[in-house]
């Protein structure tokens, strides 16, 4: 009978899911952070329009 092996070919794919999970979070949260800006801009744009003195 021959001994299982101890590695199976596969030791750094935790450490690439890993590193694939951070790059994802990175991506989603420069999107959500280019989104919040986008809405503080276009809210200070809107309260500027409304406090103008423009009739």
């Amino acid at each position: 009978m021959t001994p299982m092996p101890t590695t199976t070919g596969r030791s750094g794919q935790a450490a690439l899911e890993y590193v694939l999970a951070l790059a994802a979070l990175l991506v989603v949260v420069g999107a959500v952070s280019h989104l919040v800006a986008a809405a503080r801009k276009s809210g200070d744009r809107t309260i500027g329009i409304v406090a103008s003195d423009y009739p």
